[in-house]
């Protein structure tokens, strides 16, 4: 009886490409003015709270 099954193998996968991430466009110019400003406001909040001497 075992003489005619038949074994099951699985079917090798072929390895799936790398994900080609799309290049970002250039950082606009204004950014590093914002992230500026806003690290400035969070210090000026944090010293009015009194957490910084």
């Amino acid at each position: 009886m075992s003489d005619n099954v038949v074994k099951f193998r699985r079917p090798e996968k072929q390895p799936e490409p790398p994900k080609v991430r799309p290049p970002r466009g250039p950082m606009p110019n204004w950014l590093p003015f914002a992230v500026l400003l806003a690290l400035a406001l969070v210090i000026y909040f944090v010293q009015q709270a009194g957490l910084i001497g």
